[in-house]
């Protein structure tokens, strides 16, 4: 029998489902914190076949020219954290979770609608201040309301089941026919008129260099004055910069945000405005979501080394 597959877990990943790796088969050590530095110091001496990681470590070219793994797998959907032309270019493979977080992504996602509609932040606050029959605030229902859904990937779309079950109508849009292909259910508009014409705007698509500042001063401008913009994708596809001041100018502009461009340390010009709901990077990171996430990974290492199963 060959030589045991070595998986090193550099980071907190949930290993309720790591059974999956048969140990007859998987050599797996558990150095979770490490920086990168310490990290590629520990693999030069102790050769390793896989690297697990999360989202927060940022994979770059200097680490892969340096590091001796031939698979890093990604406890997240999203992979714009790690150098992945460069880790095609060194042969390296790349795992994602794709579905495992979906569900919890998606009803963060829609826990922000809902507080941003219903101003649940701004009711607790007022409980707390002893301020209990001051209902002078705006609230409205879902039903009836336009939903524009940009992205209708996995996330997107249970986003979109959501909605439709509030009785709100979608207007949806992808760039990929295949996707919109696949959910023939849905209507799908032009992105200027989903921007124009929506009450309520999620944005649900991938980062990277094409997607870079997605929503831009054109698109916020396009937006209604009292729009409600969710993001829980990546900070990067929005201009924070002119979102910011969009928020400034008109109050009845509304923003819920998961994600930022620079985390952890985000613009400080969110802290001062009152129409806005911040979450921090959370919307996948229930107990379920990072189980699931779990699951999804190891399976997708066992089938890379299917093989040594046998």
């Amino acid at each position: 029998m060959p030589e045991k597959i070595k998986i090193l877990v550099a980071d907190k990943i949930d290993l309720t489902h790591l059974k999956i790796l048969n140990n007859k088969c998987f050599d797996i050590t558990l150095k979770m914190g490490m920086s990168d530095t310490d990290l590629l110091n520990y693999t030069y001496v102790n050769k390793f076949n896989v690297l697990l990681i999360k989202s927060r470590r940022r994979i770059d070219k200097t680490f892969l020219s340096r590091c001796g793994f031939e698979t890093i797998g990604t406890a997240s959907k999203g992979t714009d954290h790690i150098d992945t032309d460069y880790a095609k270019k060194r042969n390296i493979l790349i795992l994602n979770s794709e579905t495992g977080n979906t569900l919890s992504a998606a009803e963060h996602t829609f826990a922000l609608i809902l507080g941003a509609i219903k101003k649940t932040h701004y009711s607790d606050e007022l409980v707390r201040q002893g301020k209990f029959t001051f209902w002078d605030y705006k609230r409205q229902t879902l039903n009836g309301k336009k939903i524009g859904v940009i992205g209708t990937g996995k996330v997107g779309l249970k986003v979109a089941h959501f909605a439709e079950s509030f009785g709100m109508k979608i207007l949806a849009n992808d760039i990929d026919p295949n996707v919109r292909n696949f959910n023939k259910h849905l209507k799908y508009y032009d992105i200027n008129y989903l921007l124009r014409n929506s009450d309520i705007i999620t944005v649900h698509i991938p980062m990277n260099e094409s997607n870079k500042m997605f929503i831009n001063k054109e698109s916020i401008d396009i937006m209604k004055n009292y729009v409600i913009f969710v993001n829980t994708s990546r900070g990067g596809v929005v201009d924070e910069r002119k979102l910011i001041k969009k928020l400034k100018k008109e109050n009845k502009f509304f923003a819920a945000l998961d994600v930022f461009n620079n985390e952890p340390e985000i613009d400080k010009e969110f802290m001062k405005l009152k129409n806005v709901i911040l979450t921090n990077h959370v919307a996948g990171k229930t107990l379920e979501g990072e189980q699931g996430i779990g699951n999804e990974l190891f399976m997708q290492v066992k089938n890379v080394y299917r093989k040594y199963q046998q």
